[in-house]
């Protein structure tokens, strides 16, 4: 799509839908913290457009001050992330590429607070940092779990929060359509323990089914991705590592539906990547490196 083109986008339930026209100002990856543990995602890519020329379709969303001038946006029945505001910023919004109806469109040109970024995560390492914001460690695996190691984690209001005892039993980065719209990411980093092994402090969430597969878990406040419930494993818990407190613990395992990441991604690191389900067919390792 051309960059003067319109954008369109909205939830994962379709109720609330967005329009936005005009020149696209901004193509950014963000690696803060604050937009990781706000959408459970590893980063989020935003695109930024005048506010003038954007236009809520359908209902509106609900809205959470994440810090004293910023607000983001969620729907209310399905989490879905959606934009950013700033209140030095009035003119303009930030949208998420995840909530894109045409990820393609949403290629970023540059990149924002590597500093804070995931010390596993590899994406996109054409792209530059802007100036003083570049990662200060290179990329590494982080060391491994052991049985009596405990992680911690909360939504980003702080209301919900949690912990895991012990190594996860699977992890993985999903690139499925579903999981850009819940998280307003270009992925969604997730890994399972044992239900016995986790526990929270029974603060409410919001689920949404997307699929009869299970359902997604978010805070009704700040509308943090936090959790998912699968119908056919009761007895384990899915985490989103971006929720993590300390999310370089916890490094992926593989790539699952990697033929549906947008084509620019690139992805530069060793990890098996699955066209779909794991084991389902053949990883292949051509997925997920950009336009060729």
């Amino acid at each position: 799509m051309p960059r003067s083109g319109e954008l369109t986008g909205g939830c994962s339930c379709g109720r609330v839908a967005w329009r936005a026209g005009g020149s696209v100002l901004h193509r950014v990856h963000c690696h803060c913290a604050l937009c990781r543990k706000g959408s459970g995602g590893i980063l989020v890519p935003w695109l930024t457009v005048n506010r003038a020329q954007f236009a809520w379709i359908r209902e509106h969303p609900l809205f959470y001050r994440s810090t004293a001038k910023g607000e983001r946006s969620f729907c209310p029945v399905c989490g879905s992330k959606l934009t950013f505001t700033h209140d030095d910023e009035p003119d303009h919004i930030d949208l998420t590429l995840g909530s894109m109806d045409d990820a393609e469109a949403g290629y970023p040109l540059d990149q924002i607070h590597g500093e804070s970024r995931v010390v596993w995560l590899a994406v996109d390492p054409h792209l530059p940092f802007r100036p003083g914001q570049a990662p200060r460690h290179a990329v590494v695996d982080p060391p491994r779990i052991t049985s009596d190691s405990q992680l911690t984690g909360s939504c980003l209001c702080g209301s919900f929060r949690y912990s895991v005892t012990g190594p996860p039993a699977r992890s993985s980065v999903c690139h499925c359509g579903m999981c850009r719209r819940a998280t307003g990411g270009v992925a969604m980093a997730s890994a399972v323990w044992p239900r016995e092994r986790y526990r929270d402090n029974g603060a409410p969430l919001v689920a949404w089914s997307a699929s009869p597969i299970g359902s997604r878990m978010f805070c009704p406040t700040c509308g943090s991705s936090t959790t998912c419930d699968f119908a056919h494993e009761p007895e384990v818990v899915e985490i989103l590592i971006g929720g993590l407190d300390a999310p370089d613990a916890v490094a992926p395992e593989i790539h699952i539906f990697a033929a549906d990441a947008p084509s620019w991604l690139v992805v530069n690191d060793r990890r098996p990547r699955w066209p779909g389900q794991p084991n389902e067919g053949l990883p292949d390792d051509t997925l997920v490196r950009g336009r060729t």
